[in-house]
Protein backbone atom coordinates (compact mmCIF):
# COMPACT_ATOMS: atom_id res chain seq x y z
CA UNK A 1 0.00 0.00 0.00
CA UNK A 2 1.31 3.44 -0.92
CA UNK A 3 0.27 6.68 0.77
CA UNK A 4 0.47 9.87 -1.26
CA UNK A 5 0.29 13.47 -0.07
CA UNK A 6 -0.02 16.54 -2.28
CA UNK A 7 0.31 19.52 0.03
CA UNK A 8 -0.87 23.13 -0.29
CA UNK A 9 -1.97 22.95 -3.91
CA UNK A 10 -3.04 26.48 -4.88
CA UNK A 11 -6.49 26.61 -6.47
CA UNK A 12 -8.87 29.49 -7.13
CA UNK A 13 -12.59 28.91 -6.71
CA UNK A 14 -15.91 30.70 -6.41
CA UNK A 15 -17.01 29.52 -3.00
CA UNK A 16 -18.91 31.02 -0.10
CA UNK A 17 -22.25 31.28 1.61
CA UNK A 18 -23.15 34.73 0.25
CA UNK A 19 -23.48 35.58 -3.43
CA UNK A 20 -21.01 38.45 -2.93
CA UNK A 21 -18.42 36.01 -1.62
CA UNK A 22 -18.90 33.77 -4.67
CA UNK A 23 -18.53 36.60 -7.21
CA UNK A 24 -14.73 36.67 -7.08
CA UNK A 25 -12.47 33.63 -7.12
CA UNK A 26 -10.73 33.03 -3.81
CA UNK A 27 -7.39 31.38 -3.19
CA UNK A 28 -7.68 27.99 -1.54
CA UNK A 29 -4.79 25.82 -0.43
CA UNK A 30 -5.66 22.17 -0.82
CA UNK A 31 -3.90 19.19 0.71
CA UNK A 32 -4.79 15.78 -0.67
CA UNK A 33 -3.94 12.43 0.90
CA UNK A 34 -4.82 9.07 -0.61
CA UNK A 35 -3.73 5.44 -0.68
CA UNK A 36 -3.48 2.80 -3.36
CA UNK A 37 -2.13 -0.68 -3.77
CA UNK A 38 -0.08 -2.35 -6.46
CA UNK A 39 0.05 -6.11 -6.75
CA UNK A 40 3.45 -7.56 -5.81
CA UNK A 41 3.70 -9.11 -9.25
CA UNK A 42 3.49 -5.70 -10.97
CA UNK A 43 6.52 -3.74 -12.10
CA UNK A 44 6.95 -0.62 -9.93
CA UNK A 45 8.99 1.04 -12.66
CA UNK A 46 6.07 1.00 -15.12
CA UNK A 47 3.82 4.06 -14.90
CA UNK A 48 0.89 1.97 -16.11
CA UNK A 49 0.94 0.19 -12.73
CA UNK A 50 1.07 3.38 -10.64
CA UNK A 51 -1.13 6.42 -10.07
CA UNK A 52 -0.28 9.49 -12.15
CA UNK A 53 0.03 12.28 -9.57
CA UNK A 54 0.00 14.88 -12.32
CA UNK A 55 -3.39 13.67 -13.61
CA UNK A 56 -4.80 13.49 -10.08
CA UNK A 57 -3.61 17.03 -9.36
CA UNK A 58 -4.93 18.46 -12.63
CA UNK A 59 -8.33 16.79 -12.16
CA UNK A 60 -8.65 18.07 -8.61
CA UNK A 61 -7.68 21.63 -9.59
CA UNK A 62 -10.12 21.63 -12.52
CA UNK A 63 -12.95 20.23 -10.38
CA UNK A 64 -12.46 22.81 -7.64
CA UNK A 65 -11.93 25.69 -10.05
CA UNK A 66 -15.18 24.91 -11.88
CA UNK A 67 -17.20 24.21 -8.72
CA UNK A 68 -19.91 26.52 -7.42
CA UNK A 69 -20.49 25.16 -3.91
CA UNK A 70 -21.38 27.33 -0.97
CA UNK A 71 -19.47 25.40 1.69
CA UNK A 72 -16.04 23.82 1.98
CA UNK A 73 -17.69 20.75 3.47
CA UNK A 74 -19.72 20.07 0.32
CA UNK A 75 -16.71 20.77 -1.90
CA UNK A 76 -14.55 18.36 0.09
CA UNK A 77 -17.07 15.51 -0.08
CA UNK A 78 -17.71 16.03 -3.80
CA UNK A 79 -13.98 16.26 -4.60
CA UNK A 80 -13.21 13.12 -2.62
CA UNK A 81 -15.95 11.14 -4.35
CA UNK A 82 -14.82 12.30 -7.79
CA UNK A 83 -11.20 11.28 -7.12
CA UNK A 84 -12.13 7.89 -5.64
CA UNK A 85 -14.26 7.05 -8.63
CA UNK A 86 -12.08 8.48 -11.40
CA UNK A 87 -8.72 7.20 -10.16
CA UNK A 88 -9.79 4.16 -8.11
CA UNK A 89 -7.98 5.39 -5.02
CA UNK A 90 -8.78 4.75 -1.36
CA UNK A 91 -8.77 6.67 1.91
CA UNK A 92 -9.09 10.02 0.13
CA UNK A 93 -8.69 12.91 2.53
CA UNK A 94 -9.03 16.50 1.36
CA UNK A 95 -8.12 19.49 3.51
CA UNK A 96 -8.93 22.99 2.27
CA UNK A 97 -7.51 26.14 3.79
CA UNK A 98 -9.46 29.29 2.95
CA UNK A 99 -6.65 31.84 3.20
CA UNK A 100 -8.73 35.00 2.80
CA UNK A 101 -10.96 34.07 5.74
CA UNK A 102 -7.92 33.30 7.88
CA UNK A 103 -6.45 36.74 7.22
CA UNK A 104 -9.76 38.43 8.05
CA UNK A 105 -9.79 36.80 11.46
CA UNK A 106 -6.10 37.34 12.11
CA UNK A 107 -5.50 33.61 11.93
CA UNK A 108 -2.79 31.66 10.18
CA UNK A 109 -5.28 29.12 8.81
CA UNK A 110 -8.97 28.38 8.60
CA UNK A 111 -9.35 24.92 7.15
CA UNK A 112 -11.80 22.08 6.86
CA UNK A 113 -11.02 18.43 6.16
CA UNK A 114 -12.83 15.11 5.93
Amino acid sequence: MFDVEIKNLKVFANIGITSDERKKKQLLKVTLNFSYSVLKSKNLEAMSNLKDYSSVTKSLKKFINESRYKTLEKLIISSSQMLEKKFKIKKVKVKINKTAVAKRYGSETVSVSN
